[in-house]
């Protein structure tokens, strides 16, 4: 779930970003939903191709800081720090998920569907959380509607001409 939050806003951060960034913020972003496909279907990727694409868009917010802060400048500071923290989460839950499976004596022998369920409900808030107000702190974001506004409104003067 945090590799999930961390693409949707590195695509949204990518899609308002200057060239130079916006396409590997993008790519990586695709990169991230890739993960998280991936560590929902059970699969084991080499360490490197997990981790690229999750420390790609802080490594490159870094390198922008210091190579160009005029162009970094364009990326808004709390949504990349959101970023960072959730592709930080999902780098070490996938680790620690690593580390436990590849030890016999901490798996279970049996599914526990319930409280798979509830880690999952419970992970999917605070990524929710955390996701929403970054992604609201985008361009895209700042274009998107206000909720209870939708809908037209009209301003009928009722004393036009006279």
């Amino acid at each position: 779930m945090a590799a999930l939050g961390a693409a949707l806003i590195a695509i949204a951060v990518g899609a308002a970003a200057v060239p130079w960034l916006a396409v590997p913020l993008v790519l990586s972003g695709a990169g991230q939903l890739a993960v998280m496909v991936a560590a929902f279907r059970g699969w084991r990727w080499p360490l490197p191709a997990v981790l690229a694409p999750l420390a790609a868009p802080t490594a490159l917010w870094l390198l922008a800081l210091l190579a160009s802060p005029e162009g970094a400048a364009t990326l808004p500071l709390v949504p990349m720090l959101a970023e960072s923290v959730l592709a930080l989460a999902a780098a070490v839950a996938l680790l620690v998920d690593r580390r436990i499976g590849a030890d016999p004596a901490r798996r279970t022998a049996e599914p526990r569907p319930l409280a798979a369920l509830l880690s999952l409900a419970a992970v999917a808030t605070v990524v929710a959380g955390v996701a929403t107000p970054a992604l609201a702190g985008t361009h895209a974001g700042s274009l998107a509607q206000p909720h209870g506004e939708h809908g037209l409104t009209l301003d009928v003067d009722e004393h036009g001409g006279h």
